[in-house]
């Protein structure tokens, strides 16, 4: 009797530590912690001074790479084209597209001696999903308001999908780049261009 009372004990342990082990993954795909760790990671990838250019490349691509949603991004840039491009083509350009955002980031991260992202406030738009403003202290003298547009991607994180910079985000950037890459050299010119 006492090795059965044993294993139930184990068996309830076991059973409640997967229980909750559930629920704390819920938790953490949540929006607030979505932003939070966003956050965290901008913050913590700034503050460290002593990074070289090759480490901060490389936490860059771990840390920070996985909270965008590049194949949304690049589905949103690619509507301006009219163009019926194949699976391999569009993930081809949204893997471009993210070689070129991780690298603007590392050259801004890199020049700026000290930045932080502060948080100032968060707000519901269109369509269930989350613009955060943000403060970056470091660039000038006053700050920078950045707006990070966050949605719930297909897999049910939460993930970045758009930065507003005085009224001018980086889906509009890139449609603009790739609307003039079009013109002068066709689609598939503009693939090998981007």
């Amino acid at each position: 009797m006492r090795r059965l009372n044993v294993f139930l004990l184990a068996l309830t342990l076991l059973i409640s530590q997967a229980v909750f082990a559930n629920e704390t993954e819920a938790q953490e795909k949540g929006p607030a912690q979505a932003i939070q760790t966003a956050i965290v990671k901008l913050n913590q990838l700034t503050a460290a001074a002593t990074y070289s250019p090759r480490m901060m490349g490389f936490l860059i691509e771990q840390e920070v790479a996985p909270l965008f949603d590049f194949d949304y991004i690049a589905d949103e840039v690619l509507l301006v084209t009219n163009a019926n491009l194949s699976e391999s083509e569009v993930q081809f350009f949204s893997n471009k597209l993210k070689k070129n955002i991780v690298s603007t980031l590392l050259a801004r991260l890199s020049q700026a001696n000290t930045t932080s992202f502060r948080f100032i406030s968060a707000r519901p738009i269109v369509g269930g999903n989350i613009a955060v403003q943000l403060k970056v202290i470091g660039y000038s003298r006053y700050g920078i308001y950045l707006d990070l547009m966050f949605h719930q991607a297909n897999d049910g994180e939460w993930r970045i999908y758009d930065i507003v910079l005085n009224s001018d985000s980086l889906i509009n950037y890139y449609q603009k780049m790739v609307i003039t890459k079009v013109r002068r050299y066709g689609i598939y010119g503009m693939l090998g261009r981007i």
